[in-house]
């Protein structure tokens, strides 16, 4: 019977403008989709950028992984220039969602805790509000009897 009795408990609270800037962001976002969010394109947008980023840092690449395979042919060329392709390839992909998921970070970030405050405070029960009724009320029942 929890209810009853009050109980301490955090409030948090946050600015107006604060609450504003994240609604607005969260409804950025949901436009965006989580898509949009990485690459910092709309839906349904050209990628193209992104495929012409990937060849020229590519090509160094497999004319180095060609270079250092030296005379050798068939199956021992392709596994250079594939492994030297795959970990490019990696690198590549790997450095693209650092740089946007920091972007993404950097988006959120001072909005996720700024302006928030959290704070003890009592939250009164049933009991807190009968007894200052009662209180309320016990001048007029003295001066009724």
């Amino acid at each position: 019977m929890s209810f009853l009795t009050g109980k301490q408990e955090t409030i948090t609270s946050v600015p107006s403008d604060v609450a504003g800037l994240r609604q607005g962001l969260a409804g950025f976002l949901q436009n965006q989709g989580p898509e949009g969010a990485i690459t910092g394109l709309g839906r349904g947008e050209n990628l193209d950028m992104f495929t012409k980023l990937f060849q020229d840092t590519l090509s160094p690449v497999l004319a180095q992984a060609k270079e250092s395979a030296g005379n050798l042919t068939g199956s021992s060329l392709g596994n250079v220039i594939g492994t030297a392709a795959g970990r490019s390839t990696s690198d590549f992909l790997l450095n693209l969602l650092n740089q946007r998921a920091s972007r993404f970070a950097s988006l959120l970030g001072g909005l996720s805790t700024t302006g928030v405050s959290a704070t003890p405070a009592y939250k009164p029960g049933f009991l807190d509000y009968l007894f200052q009724g009662a209180k309320a009320a016990a001048p007029f029942v003295a001066a009724a009897a």
